[in-house]
């Protein structure tokens, strides 16, 4: 509902506390400008975005109006998309050196840890990302790992209420959330583990000839064990991928923290880093 420009401030360009000179500009499509139902998704999302300060999430700055145009100020992370890394993995035919896939997931897990804590609004409401999916991840050239877009967001019925209606990107949603039940933070938590699944195993974990086969099999949530796939891995991470994707959300982690708890487990047990050193084969270093 909105494209993105990288620009540069002006010197006379009034700027919030903190603003670069270089920043990315996000503006809501001038063809949905008069759709009040979009204008209010556009300016509900930089409205809450704007209270968000942690390393591991996109910043906003501002929200401001300039004629007939919304646009919000984000910070701009010079880099790709996890899904474009993702790509070119596939396309070679490798799968991602498995400290890098879980110092990713460990990134994204201290993102939500900290939005599913978070308390927004007059009456404390919980936010839920709702599209944690490798097109939202972004890796800078310096190895940092963001997490961004909470277009769809909801917090807590206060911020998009419409149960019932399926947004998101499917391969990466819960089964709660494809099937329009009621979400909360272990569904964001399921989608951290499909995105592990996916980097550890090389490959797409839910596909499907159309739409329809494709929710059938992200409902199901039959993902095949990594230790299935002739991959030399620790037992333990075979584990915990299990544990992160059960249709059952009972069975699942049930918080950011405990999540990280395990993966720090499997860094130790591994001697695996959880730095930015892990990144370092896919940044050219």
């Amino acid at each position: 509902m909105a494209e993105v420009f990288q620009v540069r401030a002006r010197p006379t360009t009034q700027r919030s506390p903190g603003e670069p000179d270089e920043v990315v500009l996000k503006r809501l499509l001038p063809a949905l400008r008069n759709d009040g139902s979009f204008v209010k998704s556009f300016v509900d999302e930089a409205k809450l975005t704007v209270r968000l300060r942690h390393p591991n999430i996109v910043r906003t700055f501002r929200l401001f109006k300039a004629g007939p145009d919304y646009l919000m100020v984000q910070e701009l992370v010079r880099g790709q998309t996890l899904a474009f890394m993702q790509e070119l993995l596939v396309k070679a035919g490798a799968a991602m050196p498995p400290d890098a896939a879980c110092y990713i997931a460990f990134c994204l897990l201290k993102a939500l840890d900290y939005i599913h804590r978070a308390k927004v609004g007059e009456n404390g409401a919980t936010i839920v990302h709702r599209d944690v999916n490798p097109a939202n991840v972004l890796l800078s050239v310096e190895g940092d790992v963001k997490l961004t877009d909470f277009g769809v967001a909801d917090v807590e019925g206060v911020m998009r209420g419409d149960l019932g209606a399926l947004r998101g990107t499917l391969p990466y949603m819960s089964p709660e959330q494809v099937l329009g039940l009621p979400v909360d933070a272990r569904s964001d938590l399921y989608s951290v583990g499909v995105i592990l699944w996916e980097l550890l195993a090389g490959r797409r974990l839910y596909t499907g000839d159309g739409e329809a086969e494709l929710m059938h099999r992200v409902r199901d949530a039959r993902a095949p064990l990594l230790s299935t796939l002739g991959l030399e891995l620790p037992d333990y991470a075979v584990q915990l991928v299990r544990k992160a994707l059960f249709a059952d959300k009972a069975r699942r982690f049930q918080s950011a923290a405990e999540f990280l708890k395990a993966l720090e487990v499997l860094a130790r047990r591994a001697g695996w880093p959880l730095t930015v050193e892990a990144l370092q084969p896919l940044l050219g270093g």
